[in-house]
């Protein structure tokens, strides 16, 4: 047996000793990375990773989030100075309803505490003088925004000054009806968003905003009030007999109609026009409506109050929309004697709500329930298999509680003037709900009512037999109306009126011809002294 030289063991063992050192040798390095360089680690920030084709390594930005590496297809490392990043800028317009608006500018802290010192000293008299409307309503108000301007640093409060009839109605939730349900959202949203809404009575406008000042941010009137105060130079709107009046760019019409072109009930031409002769944008609306209209929308409430009842459980009925039995015989976009025919056809039980108006009976086809208490109402509502509406109300807030509860809404229009889904960029008289019928099937179906009543039946059908989930328009999100809210109180409207001045030549503002007719008939309220 031959022995094998002891020599040849050793480049083995050699081998084996530069495996150790180099083992070291790189424990070392990676020590000292770790050591000194670390930190820095996080300061890179993946640009691209462009590997060479032969290069069969791998790296997943995604499995190591704080290990931010640039990789070029050198495989060089660069660096990021974390001095060099900034924040997105912060918008200096907002959009809503085809107009684009100015941002206002943001006070500096000089200007916040001079505000809040006077805005304090303010709030204190107010609260220990004479409040001559719903003093507990407004004291609360006041006292939550003093206690606001004590807390927040560096931003002045929005502060409504309201005349509108509903508000008070809208404290309490008193009432159904389309101006509580909207007015109900906003109030909600404001006292999320330390927003506040001082109310009085149109006679006492003048005289509590001189007591409030510069503390009202806005002021909404409700549309005859305002033709009122632009015509009443001497103790409501400012002017040089009245210097502490209320500015004009200050005053908005808070309107569920609008200002629709040839509205007979201001004796309108058949042309854009606004109660504030700035523009329709000062008027303030619960739908998307033409002639740049400011959308503020609302967000039906009340919606998760009950469960929801799956289809196949509901009773065979559908509810009318119509709480007037006035509704059914004047304006109306189905006939008396077309419901017989409808009930006979669909088979389904026919259910009116409305009140009995003397001289408007409710048709004998209907099963008249009569009108009903808000909770009962949504109990009925969630338990019918579709909502018919039969022309008016015009606008209200039903549609929107019955997507919310899953239950499709039927609505009519009439002859060609309008489309089937209107949209918002025309006024169109003959159509119930063009911001709901913009929505389109399987939620909101529409109908000629004109056409063969074999049309409104198929409608009703294909309705009743399309079963949908719950459903909240996307623009009518809790989300979207606090944004909108926020849209409006942040536009230099002052800055706004002046350009719009600027491009109209105008030297001041003049009511628009047509409302002196009005005034003729409706002349302006004096306000108390």
């Amino acid at each position: 047996m031959s022995v094998l030289p002891l020599v040849s063991k050793r480049p083995v063992r050699r081998d084996w000793y530069r495996r150790i050192i180099g083992i070291l040798i790189l424990g070392v390095v990676l020590g000292f990375v770790l050591y000194h360089g670390g930190s820095e680690l996080q300061r890179y920030r993946v640009v691209s990773f462009n590997p060479p084709e032969t290069d069969t390594s791998y790296v997943d930005p995604s499995s190591s989030p704080a290990l931010n590496f640039s990789l070029e297809s050198s495989h060089s490392v660069s660096t990021a100075d974390p001095t060099t990043t900034s924040s997105p800028p912060k918008p200096t317009t907002v959009d809503n309803n085809h107009v684009t608006y100015a941002i206002l500018p943001p006070l500096d802290q000089e200007e916040i505490e001079t505000t809040r010192e006077s805005h304090l000293g303010r709030i204190d008299e107010v609260i220990a003088g004479e409040i001559e409307n719903f003093r507990n309503w407004n004291v609360k108000q006041l006292e939550a925004l003093k206690k606001y301007w004590l807390e927040v640093e560096n931003a002045q409060p929005k502060v409504v000054l309201s005349t509108y009839g509903y508000v008070p109605c809208a404290m309490t939730v008193c009432s159904t009806t389309g101006e509580v349900i909207w007015l109900e959202s906003l109030i909600n949203s404001f006292r999320e968003n330390n927003q506040f809404l001082l109310y009085t009575e149109y006679e006492n406008l003048g005289k509590m905003y001189k007591k409030y000042g510069d503390v009202v941010t806005h002021v909404w009137s409700t549309d005859n009030h305002v033709i009122w105060c632009f015509n009443d130079t001497i103790s409501c709107i400012q002017s040089t007999e009245n210097p502490d009046g209320i500015p004009p760019w200050k005053l908005f019409t808070f309107t569920f109609w609008g200002s629709p072109r040839g509205w007979q009930n201001f004796l309108a031409p058949p042309e854009p026009w606004s109660f504030n002769p700035l523009g329709g944008e000062w008027n303030l609306v619960p739908y998307r409506m033409p002639d740049q209209h400011f959308y503020l929308g609302y967000h039906y409430t009340g919606c998760q109050d009950l469960p929801f009842i799956p289809h196949s459980e509901r009773k065979d009925q559908v509810l009318i929309l119509a709480k007037r039995s006035e509704y059914f015989h004047r304006w109306t976009f189905l006939e008396p004697s077309v419901w017989p025919v409808i009930k006979n056809k669909t088979g389904y039980n026919l259910i009116s709500v409305s009140n009995s108006e003397e001289g408007y009976p409710v048709p004998e086809a209907l099963t008249l329930i009569g009108p009903m208490e808000r909770h009962a109402y949504d109990v009925l509502l969630g338990s019918a298999k579709a909502l018919l509406g039969i022309g008016r109300p015009r606008v209200s807030p039903s549609p929107f509680a019955s997507l919310c509860r899953g239950v499709p809404v039927i609505l009519p229009y009439k002859g060609t003037k309008c489309p089937a889904q209107p949209g918002d960029s025309t006024w169109c008289g003959d159509h119930q709900h063009g911001p709901a019928a913009d929505i389109g099937p399987p939620y909101v179906y529409t109908v000629n009512s004109e056409g063969p009543i074999d049309d409104i039946v198929e409608t009703i059908m294909t309705a009743v037999n399309t079963p949908i989930e719950p459903y909240t328009p996307p623009d009518m999100t809790k989300e979207a109306l606090t944004q909108r809210i926020q849209d409006y109180f942040s536009v230099d409207w002052k800055a706004y009126s002046e350009q719009k001045m600027r491009s109209s030549d105008w030297s001041g503002f003049k009511t628009q011809t047509f409302l002196y007719r009005w005034l003729e008939k409706y002349p302006v309220m004096p306000q108390k002294p």
